[in-house]
């Protein structure tokens, strides 16, 4: 049974609301816990007093637990036979194939571990709520129409991470949650890898250190920041000093950025780069500039992905195993999904250093 596919009937809307009710919570399509008032009155189109009297009847069945300020809870387990097949959106800015390929490794194997248990992920593209400041309208709208038991959010922004806390919608967040929002988050360490990195420059006599990342940023980018910034003040002593670069994400934005580095007196001896095809970007244009690698620039890049290895010289990274990072994210949506809770709040799975000609 899907959350959407039953709809209480207007004839009397108290006594089906009950019956809808009950029938989702003995096949087992909540476990745990329902969801929030406002999801429920959303889905099915009835106000507040219709879904409380009919909680009340629930109440009375024993079948839920109402208490004022907290989830409602389903008192009974459902048959253990027949297991029911849930569907698990993927909410994502872009299509499976424009994903980069670290991205693309851990949603298939997610896939397959949702699989394992006769379970589905649906890949969700919502572009239109990821470029807007008031996603509310766009994301009721794709919400509406997927009846999905629980949401991965991929490349979320704000806006959106916050409206999925306010309604109440049993997500999972792939990346850093934003303060404020209480949302189960799945990242990597962003923050202890750029501490690492300004680290690991120091140690090779590097006094000047750069942070090049996008001006438009998400979760694990504001992390990323403060990493760099303890890094810096824990080899302040030692004379480190460093400058975070925010570029527009363009190429052109990132080359004219790199230009104004070329030109501080003096300049950075040694540069950390968020994302991948950003490092690309800047090796290329380092060398078109005539700068050395490793000898005048020294580069790492926070992220992973395997063209890196194709350069010359090739790049020095931090890299997350894409099995171990999707099972980690497939441990709490199995949780939500089943027992409407999430047992791990804010995971972060620590990056290997990856050494390589750069540094």
């Amino acid at each position: 049974m899907k959350g959407q596919s039953i709809r209480p009937q207007r004839s009397s809307l108290v006594a089906e609301t009950v019956r809808v009710l009950r029938q989702g919570i003995q096949s087992g399509l909540w476990r745990g816990h329902l969801p929030g008032e406002r999801v429920l009155c959303s889905q099915w189109q009835i106000s507040r007093p219709t879904l409380r009297a009919a909680m009340e009847v629930l109440q009375r069945e024993k079948l839920v637990e109402v208490a004022h300020g907290c989830r409602t809870k389903v008192l009974i387990k459902p048959p253990a036979k027949s297991p029911i097949t849930l569907t698990v959106g993927l909410l994502s800015p872009e299509p499976l194939h424009a994903m980069p390929p670290f991205v693309m490794l851990w949603v298939d194997e997610l896939r397959g571990q949702l699989a394992n248990e006769g379970h589905l992920l649906q890949v969700v593209v919502g572009r239109a709520g990821f470029g807007r400041k008031n996603p509310a309208r766009a994301l009721e709208s794709l919400i509406a129409g997927t009846p999905a038991a629980a949401w991965v959010l991929y490349q979320a922004t704000e806006a959106m991470q916050r409206w999925f806390s306010e309604h109440d919608t049993p997500c999972v967040v792939v990346g850093s949650s934003f303060p404020g929002t209480d949302l189960s988050a799945v990242d990597r360490d962003y923050r202890a890898a750029c501490r690492h990195a300004v680290g690991l420059f120091a140690g090779r006599q590097h006094k000047r250190i750069a942070l090049l990342i996008r001006r438009e940023q998400l979760g694990g980018d504001i992390e990323s920041e403060r990493g760099f910034l303890e890094g810096l003040e824990s080899f302040a002593q030692r004379g480190v000093s460093g400058t975070i670069c925010r570029h527009d994400g363009t190429n052109a934005g990132l080359c004219a950025k790199l230009d104004d580095l070329l030109a501080e007196k003096p300049r950075p001896t040694a540069l950390l780069i968020a994302r991948s095809a950003s490092a690309l970007t800047v090796l290329t244009h380092l060398l078109r500039r005539g700068v050395r690698i490793p000898q005048d620039m020294a580069l790492v890049c926070r992220d992973d992905d395997t063209f890196l290895d194709s350069t010359e010289p090739r790049v020095a990274r931090y890299a997350v195993s894409p099995a171990a990072f999707a099972k980690r994210v497939h441990r709490m949506v199995v949780g939500l999904v089943q027992d409407g809770v999430v047992r791990e709040g804010n995971v972060r799975v620590m990056p290997t250093f990856t050494r390589r000609e750069s540094v």
